[in-house]
This record gives structure tokens, C-alpha cells and sequence, in this order.
């Protein structure tokens, strides 16, 4: 590649990655309601008919922040930390409880999830690889036991979206529903019900 054609790229690069900023920037004082695509571009310093260079629409970019949040969130979960101390069972049951704390500790990101386009397609494909890399490893040391890893993640992720969206809703889940939704996940990928119930009442 030639200097020429390589500082295009970076310089392009660059553009994409302001536009998301300032949209998140955007979205985290706003919400999505009022947003224009000039409001992003302004923030952006980028000139308004550039914007369609990127993206087709303000609902396409949009999308784009809100996959790029919830895979950076689902990678990081899924390698769990201190508190879970490389047991796959507590990184899964912390991954379930956090995603579904989103509701209350981050009602906008929630909100923007529950209310996007094609708002399940958006969860499922940014949280699935990491969710499915979490059950595989779980499976490979045993601590968990499933009979088809795929309808496992499939079930877990869209019970923790539906569940997210039953709270925004202010539909009556009970007090812990992320506890409670990680207690019958790790039942379902065969953790003993004692020790299900230990690990996602501890994480």
C-alpha cells in the first residue's frame, strides 16, 4: 500500500471512529429520541454529507454503538476476574447478573437495546461469540454439561434480553432477577442445584 492510499485509511479510520464517539457521547446525555445525524456530525467535526461516506442512516449507526458496547462488555465478562476466580460457573452466573443489571445501573443503554430496530438481532450477534466461548469452555473442564451448546447460549442470551426488557418494562420480577436468572442458567447448563444456587447468589 502506498503512503498516499495508507494515510486514506487511517484518515478514514478515524472519521468512522469520531462518528461513533460522538454518537455515544450523544446518546449517554440524550438518548436516541431527539438525536440528528447534524448533532452527530457537528460533534464529530465532520462535515454532514460525509456521514453518509459511513453510514446509511442515524438508526444504522446507532446499531453500530450499541453492538460495539455490548461485545466490548460480553468479551470482557466472559474472562471473568478476581471475584470469579477462573470458575466457569461464576464467570457465567456474573456475565448473566451484570447484563441484566444493565436495566437498572444503565437504564439508557438498556432502553437503547430494548428499543432498536432489530433490537434481539443486535444482542444475540454482539453477545453470542463471547457467551458461546464461556459455555464451550465450561463443557471442556466439566463444569458444565449441555446437550447442545448452541440452544444453550441461544436460551441464556435471549432469557437475559427478555428479562432486561420485562424490568424496563416495569413488569414484576421479583427483587434479584439477575440472581435468579443465573441460578436456573447454570441449572440448565447442569451445574447441581445447591451449588447453582451458591455461586450465582456469591458473584
Amino acid at each position: 500500500m502506498s503512503d498516499a492510499a495508507s494515510r486514506r485509511t487511517r484518515k478514514r479510520e478515524r472519521m468512522y471512529r469520531n462518528l461513533l464517539d460522538a454518537t455515544a457521547a450523544l446518546i449517554a446525555e440524550d438518548g436516541t429520541a431527539d438525536l440528528r445525524i447534524s448533532d452527530i456530525t457537528e460533534r464529530a467535526d465532520v462535515a454532514l454529507g460525509s456521514f453518509y461516506n459511513y453510514f446509511a442512516s442515524k438508526e444504522e449507526i446507532v446499531d453500530a454503538v450499541a453492538r460495539e458496547t455490548l461485545s466490548a462488555l460480553a468479551a470482557s465478562l466472559a474472562e471473568g476476574d478476581e471475584a470469579t476466580a477462573g470458575d466457569d460457573a461464576a464467570i457465567a452466573a456474573r456475565a448473566i447478573r451484570r447484563f441484566v443489571d444493565l436495566a437498572r445501573e444503565d437504564e439508557l443503554l438498556a432502553r437503547l437495546l430494548v428499543n432498536l430496530s432489530a433490537g434481539d438481532a443486535v444482542f444475540v450477534s454482539s453477545v453470542h461469540p463471547a457467551a458461546r466461548r464461556a459455555v464451550e469452555r465450561g463443557v471442556a473442564h466439566g463444569r458444565f454439561t449441555v446437550g447442545s451448546v448452541e440452544l444453550s447460549v441461544v436460551a441464556i442470551t435471549g432469557g437475559a434480553l427478555a428479562l432486561v426488557r420485562a424490568i424496563i418494562d416495569g413488569l414484576d420480577v421479583g427483587p434479584e432477577p439477575g440472581r435468579e436468572l443465573a441460578e436456573r442458567s447454570l441449572l440448565a447448563l447442569g451445574v447441581p442445584p445447591q451449588e447453582a444456587a451458591r455461586v450465582a447468589a456469591r458473584v
